[in-house]
């Protein structure tokens, strides 16, 4: 998918001429003041209109003694029921006061059964009433305890071969106290020691009827007179979905609903459907609605829940809140970016406004934070200087663009998205050659408008188009910015980074928050040196001849390896390519080596294929396999992979290569400010606040950040913070306090973090790679994939397939410079 992401985005080199004369035309015709006074215009106008309909975040405070918050529903007197758990993980129900102030909670009467259990679990069910019922799981270990940590003479087999669970339903009376206890160890389903079973989805309809889908997919009816019954959903063309179980939802006239999902891996083009639902008939009512998502992206599905005023259901994405009538038309409601926050669960206030809660990490303890999504007034943005950056559809930006917008006055970045809804034939063609056509129209709006001069403020690209806008004037040279700044500068950000993004004459086009290092590694007894030549890697396979050399990878795969990880191929600087080269032939020729396909043991036989892959862990000890790759990104880097070399010392090789540069960085997100942007500091200022947010802390929590997450920081002093980090891994100890070891278990297996010498020569390493992985775009990559196929299946020669790639690649290289 990443391969056709990147060809999507060669379109813009095509246009490479026009932006040239469209740059140089801006420099001081009459074009250039024409287009800024538009985009002033367009500008105040953004603005202007922006507070109509959104929202802004208000924060309430943080909640120290829930750790979760679980589900909230507006009562039918006064405030909000809820559920959720305390610090000790018990669960619990609250009365919520109409201002989200006070969170009370609600004791119920325990059943005797529960109390004496070993181990128990609860899921309280709920409606607006306040009537509750909670399903109980119990559990019997037959005195036993389970270990706080792993205990090798511990006997866990034995421990759950002997561990009883049961399961029960007790309906409650409005002060709480035991309405109804209801043993399900004889109920069908509920019987199957071998099966954990669970509710997923639940509707109290009064204090004497509950409907709940377990985690088997069957529902059934329960009644406080002990009475249960199965409920077979009977629908025409259902089938596609029971094989999920079905959600129940309440709407906003407090009747029961079936959500019937659809299986995301089948072929079938039905969608997401609700059904009203006769309990009396225990079958499904009319469709009401039918969830035609506009989108191809894949984070856009909505989770359902109770609607108010005219919406019968508000359905809640990663990017947006929409309303969900009753007779099946919706409409957005806002998204969560211009109310600058990532999605959060929520519930109504009045007004057309909303309680959210986000459960979150401090001080070693789980919280609640509290908030508010209020009208934003025109006032809010008064003074504020929009900041634009194109999007498709989702954006990973969202939770810093939020944060960006939340904690300054002086810029806002808004989203200029570039994606169009889609029609019902395309939704329902799904093929990848449809969804890329369906990028390049996306991406060519974006062209037009770079050559427009209406081009957004920033940009994420790829390298190859950082590089081919870069020169062509097109692209901001950072280093204008980063000279007179004294948080990040030359001096502040990693030396290898710049040396890898900067341009033949000095300018730095692009920049990225974080990166990993992508490399190959050996035992040092075989290889005493780092990064070497493909000759010295064809001399140890021949030298070797280890038995499994050539059949751990295809030879489409080994090539495609080889071909990301040479980032000299093609030059767009100087319009060239290096394809029929000796030494790319002789590296066709080793590819060829491999096997056409990997062949992996039968899953038909458990037992062998477990021994299968417990006999390939140790191929590299045994030195049945010479080399392995290497990703290091932090946190463990290295551990694993000394293990798996067993114990001997091992040397980063990195991939072939003449220059002596094997190790590959790897950038996955490279920021661009437009040459043209009359907003270049406030854009810089963005792009500065990702750069130290988007790594891991010392936790490791991610806290809604998203795909920029992970890596190595390119910021110096967070870099050397992060490998300091890795000198030890925390644990609670037996009394609960955080101690610091050099050593941890990993599935049965003792291993030993770095030591401060080797985490030195680890920096050392990470310092001397300063070229790119993954460099050619997808046109070229396509190319290189056809010819080399056809020489893999003997149509060509090695020589032939190189001479082709050399043809094609040079035109193509010809037609975008």
């Amino acid at each position: 998918m990443k391969k056709n992401i990147l060809r999507t985005l060669a379109f813009i080199s095509s246009a490479c001429l026009a932006l040239c004369s469209c740059s140089e035309a801006k420099k001081g015709s009459s074009v250039s003041s024409d287009s800024a006074a538009q985009k002033n215009e367009n500008t105040a106008q953004s603005l202007a209109d922006f507070p109509e309909n959104s929202y802004k975040l208000q924060s309430l405070g943080t909640i120290s003694s829930i750790n979760h918050l679980f589900d909230i529903i507006k009562a039918s007197d006064e405030g909000y029921y809820a559920t959720g758990c305390d610090e000790k993980n018990s669960v619990f129900m609250y009365k919520v006061s109409p201002d989200f102030s006070d969170f009370r909670k609600l004791e119920f009467e325990i059943p005797e059964e529960v109390k004496n259990a070993d181990e128990n679990h609860s899921e309280i069910i709920f409606n607006k009433n306040g009537d509750a019922a909670i399903f109980y799981t119990i559990i019997d270990n037959g005195g036993q305890t389970m270990p706080e940590f792993y205990d090798e003479n511990f006997d866990f087999d034995a421990f759950y071969e002997n561990q009883k669970i049961s399961y029960a339903l007790c309906f409650y009376n409005a002060d709480r106290t035991i309405k109804k206890f209801i043993d399900l160890r004889d109920a069908e389903g509920f019987s199957d020691p071998e099966q954990h079973i669970y509710p997923i989805s639940s509707f109290l309809a009064d204090s004497d009827t509950l409907i709940t889908t377990l985690t088997d997919s069957t529902s059934y009816i329960f009644r406080s007179d002990g009475s249960y019954e199965l409920l077979n959903i009977d629908s025409e063309g259902s089938d596609e979905y029971n094989q999920n179980g079905i959600i129940l939802l309440r709407g906003s006239d407090n009747a029961p609903y079936a959500l019937l999902a659809h299986n995301m891996y089948s072929n079938s083009d039905e969608k997401n459907k609700i059904y009203s639902l006769d309990i009396e008939n225990k079958t499904l009512g009319k469709e009401v609605y039918t969830d035609n998502i506009s989108s191809h992206m894949l984070n856009t599905s909505y989770n359902y829940q109770t609607g108010y005023g005219d919406y019968l259901f508000i359905g809640v994405s990663d990017d947006d809140v929409i309303g969900v009538r009753a007779d099946g038309t919706t409409e957005p409601i806002f998204k969560w970016v211009e109310a600058d926050t990532t999605k959060m669960s929520l519930v109504p206030a009045e007004n057309g406004e909303f309680f959210c809660w986000v459960n979150n990490y401090y001080d070693d303890k789980e919280n609640t934070d509290i908030y508010k999504l209020v009208h934003r007034t025109t006032d809010d943005l008064q003074n504020c200087r929009l900041v634009t950056i194109a999007a498709f559809g989702s954006s990973p930006l969202n939770y810093y663009i939020g944060k960006f917008n939340r904690e300054q006055d002086k810029y806002r970045v808004q989203v200029v998205d570039y994606s169009e809804p889609l029609t019902e034939e395309e939704q329902n063609d799904k093929s990848l050659e449809a969804v890329a056509q369906r990028l390049d129209d996306e991406y060519n709006k974006l062209k037009l408008d770079i050559i427009s001069g209406n081009a957004p403020d920033m940009f994420m690209l790829s390298h190859s188009d950082a590089e081919l806008l870069g020169k062509k004037g097109v692209l901001l040279d950072l280093y204008t910015l980063m000279d007179k700044d004294k948080e990040i500068n030359r001096s502040t950000v990693m030396p290898n980074i710049l040396r890898a993004l900067e341009n033949s004459s000095g300018k730095l086009c692009s920049i990225v928050p974080n990166f990993t290092v992508s490399t190959y590694a050996a035992k040092e007894k075989l290889v005493d040196h780092e990064n070497w030549t493909l000759q010295e890697m064809i001399d140890l396979f021949d030298t070797k001849n280890a038995e499994h050399s050539y059949d751990t990878l295809s030879k489409q795969e080994m090539f495609d390896i080889m071909l990301n990880a040479d980032s000299k191929l093609v030059d767009i600087e100087k319009s060239k390519c290096h394809f029929n080269t000796p030494e790319f032939v002789e590296l066709l020729k080793f590819c060829n080596r491999f096997v056409d396909e990997v062949e992996y043991a039968d899953k038909s036989n458990m037992n062998a294929f477990n021994e299968y892959w417990q006999d390939r862990s140790k191929w590299l000890a045994d030195e049945k396999v010479l080399i392995a790759p290497v990703h290091l990104s932090c946190m463990c880097d290295l551990v694993y992979e000394k293990y798996d070399f067993g114990g001997d010392d091992i040397k980063l090789v990195g991939f072939p290569t003449t220059n002596g540069k094997g190790g590959k960085l790897e950038l996955n997100y490279e920021f661009s400010i437009s040459a043209d942007s009359d907003a270049k500091e406030g854009a810089w200022e963005f792009i500065k606040m990702i750069m130290k947010e988007s790594t891991l802390d010392e936790t490791y929590d991610p806290s809604g950040k998203g795909d920029l997450m992970g890596g190595y920081s390119v910021i110096n002093e967070i870099f050397d913070k992060q490998l300091s980090t890795m000198s030890s891994v925390k644990r609670m100890d037996e009394n609960g306090n955080m101690i610091e070891e050099t050593s941890f278990e990993s599935q049965g297996r003792i291993l030993h973090v770095l030591t401060n010498s080797e985490l030195a020569d680890l920096k050392r390493y990470i310092l001397s790679c300063d070229t790119i992985s993954d460099t050619l775009d997808a046109d070229a990559f396509s190319v290189c994939r056809e010819e080399s196929e056809a020489y893999f299946h003997g149509e060509k020669s090695a020589e032939e397939a190189a001479e082709m790639m050399q043809n094609r690649i040079s035109i193509l290289v010809s037609e975008k410079s």
